[in-house]
């Protein structure tokens, strides 16, 4: 879902296509090590205005930081949100009916504007992604702080 806020529009149009693409190894890793852990839920990217300054070639590494919340505690923690209801159910039945091993809910978070995303037809699957990162933990650490949330929280 596209937010209308002119905010989003970023650099050149939609510059979450780009941040996206830029760091999917590391939001499959999240996705796929989150579920590993505590089952079905949504990857929160945190990201920081700086990420779409026109300043930012998209070159250089933007720190974000990544929390994988597991789908029993996600009425509870994306309250602090303020999403409507009807973004919420919305949320909710995307969680509840993706294919975990093929598919991400992502949930962007920018100040006070958000976005939800389902993303199908990968080009690398979540597993995969995270036996890649695995295997090259320092060269995708600058970028990341991961935190995960589930029922052990």
């Amino acid at each position: 879902m596209k937010l209308k806020d002119s905010d989003w529009q970023g650099n050149f149009g939609y510059w979450q296509k780009s941040f996206i693409h830029n760091h999917l190894m590391m939001i499959g890793y999240t996705a796929w090590h989150g579920f590993l852990q505590y089952g079905r839920g949504v990857v929160v990217c945190d990201i920081d205005r700086q990420a779409i300054a026109p300043s930012n070639t998209g070159l250089e590494v933007t720190q974000f930081k990544s929390q994988f919340i597991a789908e029993q505690e996600l009425i509870t923690s994306i309250q602090a949100f303020s999403l409507d209801q009807d973004l919420i159910s919305i949320l909710v039945q995307a969680v509840g009916n993706y294919v975990p091993d093929r598919e991400i809910v992502l949930l962007m978070k920018m100040e006070e504007h958000l976005e939800i995303n389902l993303f199908q037809n990968l080009k690398i699957f979540p597993p995969d992604c995270y036996v890649q990162v695995s295997r090259r933990w320092e060269e995708f650490q600058p970028c990341l702080e991961t935190q995960t949330k589930g029922s052990a929280i």
